[in-house]
């Protein structure tokens, strides 16, 4: 009785969850009355003086064994909460109504004398759940399998060539699910498939060779044209001086008419010692020369600009000469 009383219990725990009966075995169930005999017989030994106790192993192993059924079978309750409420009701009742004492030995009795032959009727109910969760745990591993092969067609119905021809063997292990001629719309689908991408690679060989001859002709043109010209006689463009610095030419600080100190600006040199590097940036330029010294000048334009000497921190706006 222990053992069965144990496997129910850890059963329930695993499970965590009820699962569907036939309504004969809940029926036989909720007809158990191990739980309420036991609750009273530990009220009788506490409320009711009796002459020998009435609670007993055997009747707490029964009462252990109904609760836990009763847990399986989704009463709402675990089965310890089933027999502490039980034995909290008893308790309740006996302690406040004294006349109710010797009713509940006599029911204590009637169940407790039950126990032995209820072993065999117990064990056909242990049975019954054991079918109803192993039936429960198929239909719902079915389920699973049903919604892995859907989701893997859902998949197959979005996937390209390549993707459909890696979910072929999974779909046709699917066949139970999907129907026996699911496997053939895919070998359908496939075909259709390798099909478009031929004709789609020979649209691209044959858009790539007009291409190619294009460019073929395109070049015989081009060579065409670079013949007929080398035959022509060769016309010597135009050499323009180049265009030296924006700065170059004579400066003065006054109104540009050159009556005052001049400036003269150039590339080469400048206040007799050569010029070395020139630096632009963008309208502002930097000088140096080879004597180390630089200068700075800002802000050219084609009439004005400014000097300005890092070194002693001099500064002249300047206008070129008119």
């Amino acid at each position: 009785m222990k053992r069965l009383i144990i496997a129910a219990a850890t059963w329930a725990v695993l499970c965590g969850a009820s699962y569907a009966v036939d309504d004969k075995t809940r029926a036989a169930i909720e007809a158990l009355s191990f739980v309420k005999a036991n609750a009273y017989a530990k009220a009788i030994d506490a409320y009711c003086f009796a002459d020998h106790p009435f609670a007993s192993q055997p009747l707490a192993d029964a009462a252990s064994q109904e609760a836990a059924f009763r847990e399986e079978i989704g009463q709402g309750e675990k089965a310890t909460d089933i027999v502490a409420d039980a034995n909290r009701s008893a308790a309740e009742h006996l302690k406040v109504d004294q006349s109710a004492c010797a009713p509940a030995v006599s029911f204590v009795g009637s169940i407790a004398a039950t126990i032995e032959d209820a072993k065999q009727h117990v064990a056909a109910i242990e049975q019954n759940l054991a079918q109803a969760k192993a039936a429960q745990e198929k239909a719902a591993s079915a389920e699973r399998r049903s919604a892995t092969c859907r989701d893997l067609q859902s998949r197959a119905d979005a996937a390209d060539l390549d993707g459909l021809l890696s979910y072929r063997l999974p779909l046709l292990d699917c066949a139970d699910v999907l129907g026996v001629d699911n496997i053939a719309k895919v070998d359908t689908r496939i075909a259709k498939l390798r099909a478009d991408q031929k004709a789609a690679d020979e649209a691209k060989q044959k858009q790539a060779a007009e291409a190619k001859a294009a460019r073929a002709a395109a070049d015989a043109k081009r060579a065409a044209d670079v013949a007929a010209n080398m035959a022509k006689p060769a016309v010597k463009p135009a050499v323009k001086p180049a265009a030296g610095p924006a700065f170059v030419g004579k400066w003065d600080q006054l109104d540009g008419k050159c009556t005052g100190r001049l400036w003269d600006l150039n590339t080469k040199i400048y206040d007799g010692t050569p010029i070395r590097n020139i630096e632009r940036n963008g309208n502002n330029y930097r000088v140096e020369l080879r004597d180390g010294y630089a200068f700075q000048l800002r802000n050219v334009t084609r009439t004005t600009l400014t000097f300005y000497s890092p070194e002693s921190g001099d500064s002249f706006s300047l206008k070129r000469c008119r």
